[in-house]
C-alpha cells in the first residue's frame, strides 16, 4: 500500500477516534448533570453515544477519567477561538466571568466537580493530580495577570503575594460554587466572581 494512502487511513482514524471520544463526552456531560455521578451508568452513556461498552473503556478506562473529560470539554467551551493582540486584565477577567456564567448553567456538573474536588483530597485518589494541575493552570495565568498589574497600575497594597491572591480568588470560586449547590440563588456566583477578579487586578 502507497505510503500516502497509509497516512490518509491513519489521519482518517484518528479523526473518527476524536469524534468517537467527542460523543461519549458529550453524552456523558448529559447523563452526568441529569443523574449525577453515581446515577449514570457506563453503559447508558456509552449507548447514548451510539458505541461499544468497550469503546468507551478504551478511550476512558473508568467512570472517574470520562468525568474529569467532562470537566476539562465543559472548561473549553469558553476558551477563545482568538486571541487578542494584547491580553488585558479585562479580557482574562470576562473569559473568566463567562465561565463562570456557563457554569451557573449548567449547576448538574458544577455539584459533581464541588463534590470530586472534595474528595481528591485524599492522598492517593485517581482525580488528585488532575485536578490541582486544573488549578494549577488557572492560578497561573490570574497570578501573571495580578503581577502584570501591579507593576502598571497604581494598586492599593495588598500583603500577598501574586500567587496567593490568585490562590485566594480561586477558592473563594469554589467556596462560591458549593455554597450555591446548597443555596441556589441566593447569590450571583458570576458577579462574585467578577468582582474578585476586578478587585485583584485592579479595575473599576
Amino acid at each position: 500500500m502507497p505510503e500516502e494512502q497509509v497516512a490518509q487511513q491513519r489521519a482518517e482514524g484518528y479523526a473518527t477516534g476524536r469524534a468517537t471520544k467527542l460523543s461519549i463526552v458529550e453524552s456523558a456531560a448529559t447523563a452526568f448533570a441529569q443523574k449525577g455521578f453515581h446515577g449514570a451508568s457506563l453503559r447508558s452513556i456509552a449507548r447514548e453515544a451510539g458505541v461499544d461498552h468497550s469503546t468507551l473503556i478504551h478511550h476512558f478506562g473508568n467512570k472517574t477519567a470520562l468525568l474529569l473529560a467532562v470537566i476539562e470539554w465543559h472548561d473549553a467551551q469558553d476558551m477563545p477561538t482568538e486571541l487578542p493582540a494584547e491580553i488585558t486584565a479585562e479580557f482574562v477577567a470576562e473569559g473568566f466571568v463567562a465561565t463562570a456564567r456557563r457554569n451557573a448553567e449548567t449547576p448538574g456538573l458544577v455539584q459533581l466537580l464541588s463534590v470530586l474536588t472534595a474528595e481528591a483530597g485524599a492522598e492517593g485518589h485517581p482525580a488528585r493530580e488532575p485536578l490541582r494541575r486544573r488549578h494549577d493552570v488557572v492560578t497561573t495565568l490570574i497570578a501573571w495577570m495580578i503581577r502584570t498589574q501591579r507593576a502598571a497600575v497604581d494598586m492599593p497594597h495588598d500583603p500577598l503575594s501574586p500567587e496567593d491572591r490568585a490562590a485566594v480568588v480561586v477558592a473563594t470560586w469554589d467556596g462560591l460554587q458549593m455554597y450555591d449547590a446548597l443555596h441556589p440563588g441566593q447569590l450571583d456566583v458570576p458577579a462574585l466572581v467578577a468582582r474578585a477578579l476586578h478587585d485583584a487586578f485592579g479595575l473599576e
